[in-house]
């Protein structure tokens, strides 16, 4: 069973949860959890896998419609569940909005300097997570753009 937090909730459906990810090295970032058990993307099931297709769609598209970005990455990174003595993997995605240009958003400009690149894994360290009420509102934009 999923850990994540209900935090910064974007939607559900009956075998993932989307949330905002408090750091928004990429504007939109979200975490896609399975509520459901699984260690490895081997143990989903067709109703999981179709699902998540439906999830993708729906989170790529709000996402495009609220800030516009130019592509996305997806990872699923199962590593740090193996830094632990008693290892208990999950699976979850990473959903990484990519931008060629500024995005503005309540006075905060959002830049990619990597666009073009794989993401930068040391600048996403380096963020600080963002307050409160910029992340409700980034919430609220894309949540705008469900459809």
């Amino acid at each position: 069973m999923s850990t994540a937090s209900t935090a910064g909730l974007i939607f559900e459906t009956k075998h993932w949860r989307v949330t905002l990810s408090e750091k928004q090295t990429y504007l939109g970032r979200c975490v896609v959890d399975l509520i459901g058990s699984a260690g490895s993307l081997s143990e989903l099931s067709e109703v999981e896998w179709q699902d998540f297709a439906a999830v993708v769609k729906k989170l790529e598209s709000a996402i495009t419609k609220a800030f516009g970005p130019r592509l996305f990455n997806w990872s699923c990174l199962l590593n740090n569940a193996f830094k632990s003595a008693h290892p208990q993997p999950h699976v979850h995605w990473h959903c990484r909005p990519r931008y060629n240009l500024p995005v503005e958003v309540l006075e905060t400009v959002f830049l990619d300097p990597d666009f073009g690149h794989h993401y930068n894994r040391v600048r996403e360290a380096g963020h600080p997570s963002v307050k409160p009420p910029l992340a409700k509102e980034i919430i609220h934009l894309v949540q705008q753009q469900l459809t």
